[in-house]
Order: C-alpha cells, then structure tokens, then sequence
C-alpha cells in the first residue's frame, strides 16, 4: 500500500528519540494488547464557537487542522515531509516544483483527491470574492501578488494541473523556504466538485463540506456550544487513528473550564493566572508548552492627530518606549516564569543554523535596543517630546479583549507612565474580528500577538515589509523591504541568506519599527493518560493523528 515506505522510515527514526512511547503507538494498536483503553474520546475546550469550515476564511484554524492535509505536513519540530505528495521535483533555477500525488489518496466522501483540487484551493483563496485573511502567504508564487494587488485575475495564479496527478507550482523567484510554508493548513486541497455542487452553502455547515486529513467534523450534534470530530474513513493512514471521536466544548469563562476539568469531562486545561500557574506546576498533569510567538508593541505612525504621528514617527520616541519596558517583570506578572524576554522579533527555537548550532533568535542583532535602561529612556523621551512640542502626552493603547491581554496591557501601561514623565496611557479594548484580518491601527500604540506560520525567520520578519497587510502601523524602510526581498529569494538555506535576514532583523530593531516584549508559554493541565499528541512549536499547534489514551 502507498506511503508504507515513508512512514517506516519515520517510524524508526522516531523511535530513536522518543524510545517507548512510540512503540506503544505502533505496535500496540487495540486494547486487546493491553495498552489502550476501550474508550477512545477526548475532550477539549475554546473559546469561540464554529463559524465557519472554509479555510479560505479561517484566521486560524485550531482544532480545525486535524481535518486538513497538504503536500506537506509538520513534523514536531515545524520541519516540513511530504504528505499527500508522493515525490517533488524541483528545477535548476529553484524556480519550479513538480509535485506527483498519491492516486490513492481520498475525500472524506470517497472522491478521489487530485492536482486540480490544489489549483482550485488556491486560486480561490486569491480570488477578489474570498482574498483569505493569510493570502500574504502565496506572494512568491508567480503571480500572487499581482493578483492581491488586483492587476491579474486568480486564474493567472503560477500553479497548474497538467494530469490527473501532477501539480506544477511557478515561482517568481527560488524560495527556500517553500517546503515549510505549505505546511501551513491555508495551502491544502479543496474539492472543486463539491465546492461548486453546494455554492453558497459550501463550508457553512459539517455537511457541506468534505476533508483530507485524519479527521472530519460531525454533521450531527453540533451547536454553538459544541462541535465534534471523527476519524475520516477514507483517509490514507485511517489505521493509525486511534480516537473515535474528539469534543470540543465552547466555554465562555475559565471558571466553567476550571469546573468541567475538575468533574474530568474535559482533558486539557489551559492555565490562566500567575496563581494557578504555580499552584499545579508540580503536578503530572502540567506542561509549559512553548510556540513561536511574540506579544508585541505596534506604533501608528499615520493617525488622526499629527502632533502624536510626530511624535511616534521619530526613532527616539520608539527607543524611550522600548527602554522603559522591564520585559522580564512584564513577563513574569502577566504569562509567569515560562515566558522568555524578546531578543528580537523572531522567537527563540524557531529556526537554526545551517549546522543546527545558532539559534536565529539568540543571534539577532541590535539587542541593546530591548534592553530595559530607565535613565536613558527618560533621556530619549525629554528629547523626543521637545521636538514634538509637547509638554504632556496622552496615548490610547489597544489590546485584544482576550486571557492575558488585559493584564499586560495594564502592567505596560503602569511601566511606561512610571519611566516616562508627562505620559498618560489610555486603555482601549479591541473587540474579536473572528476570521478577518485586522484592519488599519485604532490606536496610537496596540498590543498584538503574531505567531510564526512556517519555520522560517522570513514568517515574521516578512509581516513588517511595506506591502504586508499585517504591518498595520504602516513603518516603512526601503533598505528593511530590500533586505527581506534578498531573503525571499535566496535559492537555499545558505550562510548568506542567514546573513541577509540578520541584517533586516537588525534595521527592524534599531528603527524600532515594532517593539518585541517577550515570548509567552501557554501552560497547560492534560490528562496523563492522553499519549501522542503531536504539539508543533509553528503553525498550527497540536496533531491529534497518533493520539490515544493508555490505561
């Protein structure tokens, strides 16, 4: 049968890490042997309801990627390894890539999943009437961003199908880091078929929409406070799902978490709070989970008042701010001590050298900028506001209404108006944009959270380039824009390119284009007994595929 091969190449070099845990997985796979328990279901928690099973409007997809597969998928460690993609052929010029699919590989309907499947997914999420909220992502592909910038229909998008079984992606110039980003859910297939027999209705509901991964989403049973999954079963490696189903229950406070944890109807708590953080981080069911994450500083440069874009447009305004943060202190009160202070913009364990020895986040240049320096941000912001003209400033500062948020909001706020004379800081909420992407700065400074979609510096160094629809302060640097371009088309993962995206890294920092804060851990509460999970440190964050519950 297909991918055999493949999957005991893994399976033995996975056995050399992870010892007997695996073995459990794969040979042990029924309770007739003793390790599984009889029921199979796990249950888990969000925050916000269903809205949608396109994933052309998805912003993130949660729980949702356990029910899509690509070319490519994740391993643990945000490497990228073939999936639905039986073998690559990549041209000289690096600049070509020729995918042959699996002919056995299937919708969750039983149609057969084919090469035209990708180029109508792609198009589509490129299209004027969809334009999905990460169709940054494509740009690299010949023609993506004429297309986002409306000079070329979706149709002129570099990928075609010229058999049944073979994709043919163009690229306008070599991307090394390719392979990693279609990982990410937003690049795997839809079925044209089905996408055109329902129209309107296709992905609105469970039975309007069909899956490639492991998983697909019941079409009963489902309300605005739960929704469930079950093993796809047509899904290639069906034999290696071990659930028989996975709940996920919408709670609208922690405390009905708290609850369900407690009575064991739910197997993964997220901990939210300095105080529970240290009440169980002994215990068998805790784990510090980090991801490639940064909580950060955006500056809007072009508001309605032009005394206050004076003011935050010049270098040494951002500098006093970037000094007066004790990033350590905000950290700690706010995530606990699993949180790292920001070397940089780009998270620490996100990617290595070519040698696998530097990590990129611990070699960024310009750390000074971050460095917590009181008396030299008071020096800074005396100057900074003279320039402006103002003797007392007053700026509003936005934040996600989300856990967490508040809090560092109003820790920040506290520091800056401490270290900085003639400040005051205005809070102000942001409201949720479920699957949209977030729109021009409501605020003079906004807190956001940006998450590394690939394993690559280039996932968040390339937010901060001119043309980025996440760059919603509008910091521009054409050296900075130069910089990234030079990385974007770099034939390899080469001592050069490392070099080049230090080097943007470096100009990010010392303008202080965006000022990075720290690196948070989400900490977690499972159920011990709950083997397999596959947790990604970039993109989407867990893989139910292998999971299973031991006696």
């Amino acid at each position: 049968m297909k991918h055999w091969g493949f999957i005991l190449i893994l399976l033995l070099g996975l056995g050399l890490t992870t010892g007997c845990q695996m073995q459990s997985e794969t040979e042990s796979p029924s309770d007739s042997q003793g390790v599984m328990t009889k029921r199979q279901v796990v249950t888990l928690a969000t925050s916000q309801p269903l809205t949608t099973l396109d994933t052309d409007k998805l912003t993130q997809f949660g729980r949702l990627n356990n029910t899509i597969e690509g070319l490519y998928s994740a391993t643990g460690e945000g490497q990228a390894q073939l999936a639905l993609a039986k073998k690559v052929h990549v041209n000289a010029a690096k600049t070509t890539y020729t995918f042959t699919l699996y002919k056995d590989s299937y919708w969750s309907n039983g149609d057969v999943i084919t090469a035209q499947d990708f180029v109508y997914s792609w198009q589509r999420a490129l299209a004027p009437t969809t334009k999905a909220p990460n169709a940054d992502l494509f740009v690299g592909i010949k023609n993506a961003r004429k297309i986002l910038d409306g000079k070329l229909p979706a149709t002129q998008l570099g990928v075609s199908a010229p058999t049944k079984f073979t994709l043919v992606v163009h690229l306008d110039h070599p991307m090394a880091e390719l392979p990693q980003r279609l990982t990410f859910p937003l690049f795997g297939p839809q079925n044209q078929r089905v996408a055109r027999k329902y129209g309107k209705r296709y992905a609105t509901k469970p039975q309007y929409q069909v899956y490639a991964g492991p998983f697909m989403v019941a079409a009963k049973g489902n309300t605005r406070q739960h929704w469930h999954m079950v093993p796809n079963p047509h899904y290639w490696d069906r034999e290696h799902v071990y659930l028989q189903r996975i709940n996920v229950d919408v709670y609208r406070t922690t405390r009905q978490m708290w609850r369900a944890y407690r009575r064991g109807t739910l197997d993964e708590m997220r901990l939210v709070g300095i105080t529970n953080i240290k009440s169980y981080e002994k215990q068998a069911a805790y784990t510090a989970r980090p991801y490639s994450k940064m909580v950060l500083l955006n500056y809007r440069q072009l508001g309605r008042n032009p005394t206050i874009d004076h003011l935050l447009s010049q270098r040494l305004a951002r500098l006093a701010i970037s000094h007066a943060i004790n990033r350590k202190q905000l950290g700690q009160d706010s995530y606990g001590n699993t949180s790292l202070v920001a070397q940089g913009v780009v998270p620490a364990g996100l990617s290595r050298g070519q040698r696998g020895t530097a990590d990129f986040a611990a070699a960024q240049p310009a750390q000074d900028t971050l460095a917590y320096q009181p008396k030299l941000a008071k020096q800074q912001w005396a100057t900074a506001r003279k320039r402006a003209g103002l003797d007392h400033v007053t700026l509003t500062l936005s934040y996600l209404d989300a856990p967490y948020n508040k809090k560092i909001a109003t820790l920040l706020r506290s520091q800056l108006q401490r270290a900085l004379p003639g400040l005051q800081i205005k809070l102000k909420t942001r409201e949720w944009t479920i699957n949209r992407a977030d729109g021009p700065a409501n605020a003079d400074l906004a807190l956001t959270t940006q998450h590394a979609q690939y394993a690559d510096p280039l996932a968040m160094l390339a937010l901060f380039t001119s043309d980025n629809a996440a760059n919603t302060g509008y910091w521009f640097s054409e050296r900075y824009d130069e910089l990234i371009a030079q990385a974007s088309n770099a034939p390899s993962f080469n001592s050069q390119r490392w070099k080049t995206l230090l080097k943007a890294e470096g100009e990010l920092m010392k303008d202080q284009g965006v000022t990075p804060l720290f690196q948070p851990a989400s900490t977690y509460l499972i159920n011990p007994k709950l083997n397999g999970v596959q947790y990604n440190t970039v993109g989407t964050q867990s893989n139910f595929k292998g999971a299973y519950f031991v006696k």
